[in-house]
């Protein structure tokens, strides 16, 4: 009797277990889940709003990014540096082989101030070689070659450039910001009453003053390397053989083409 009781007692438990399972099964098929009831997020710039919203016109749009300083500064830089005209230091150089250095150095000079230019430096090695440097306006340097070019025979020439305009800026921008402390502290100077104030100020004042000076004369020479140019001239003194010495520089021409007719 008591195991007949005890098997109907686990039989029902049995049914109520698989009744509970069965419910819960059929409340999941028929409820939808919380995550269908959303929209899903969509990305509008750097904003995240609903689907539904973007379709509707609804999503705020994304604000602009700031600029950042530099950004601007260096706009500002290059805004002025394409506003001013190309700053160049012209330099040339040319050899020439003569037959007296005493008269190409006179005709050097000569030339020089024909175009509007100066002997900067002179050294020479009695009648073997000299040389000299001389400061022509930029736009004369290649006729000033030109005329160097007829005193002898040329061996070599080159001409370069060096574009200094971001440094005339940078040096220019530095020059007015020391001004305007400069100016600063005179007014403040003015209004100073105690006598250690009065030496701080002034001893800062002319540390700015001379930084101001300096700044201004490396302008000055800055603007004067662009308006003149440089020209490096070597004279040399031509070599003339003696009738041996025409015989052996025959004699090496003839066995330099025999193995090579040209280059």
């Amino acid at each position: 009797m008591k195991q007949t009781m005890l098997s109907g007692f686990f039989l029902l438990l049995l049914v109520a277990f698989t009744g509970c399972t069965s419910h819960r099964a059929a409340l999941a098929e028929r409820s939808p889940s919380s995550y269908d009831m959303v929209d899903p997020p969509a990305t509008v710039g750097s904003d995240h709003v609903s689907a539904s919203r973007v379709a509707a016109g609804e999503a705020r749009p994304s604000l602009p990014q700031p600029v950042p300083v530099a950004s601007v500064a260096s706009a500002q830089e290059g805004a002025e540096l394409s506003g001013r005209s190309r700053m160049l230091i012209w330099r040339g150089s040319i050899n020439i082989e003569v037959s007296n250095i005493s008269n190409a150095v006179a005709r050097v000079t000569d030339i020089a101030q024909e175009t509007d230019g100066y002997v900067e430096n002179l050294s020479d090695s009695g009648d073997v070689r000299a040389r000299l440097t001389l400061r022509v306006p930029a736009s004369s340097l290649e006729p000033a070659l030109a005329s160097l070019g007829s005193i002898g025979k040329v061996t070599s020439r080159t001409i370069s450039s060096q574009e200094v305009t971001e440094q005339y800026v940078d040096m220019e921008a530095r020059l007015k910001t020391m001004i305007a402390l400069r100016d600063r502290l005179r007014a403040v100077l003015d209004r100073a009453e105690k006598v250690t104030d009065i030496l701080v100020i002034e001893r800062e004042l002319g540390r700015v003053q001379g930084n101001i000076d300096a700044t201004q004369a490396r302008l000055t020479s800055l603007r004067g390397r662009v308006q003149m140019a440089s020209v490096s001239v070597t004279i040399q003194r031509r070599r003339i053989l003696g009738p041996v010495g025409y015989l052996f520089k025959g004699t090496w021409w003839a066995v330099q083409k025999l193995f090579v007719i040209q280059e």
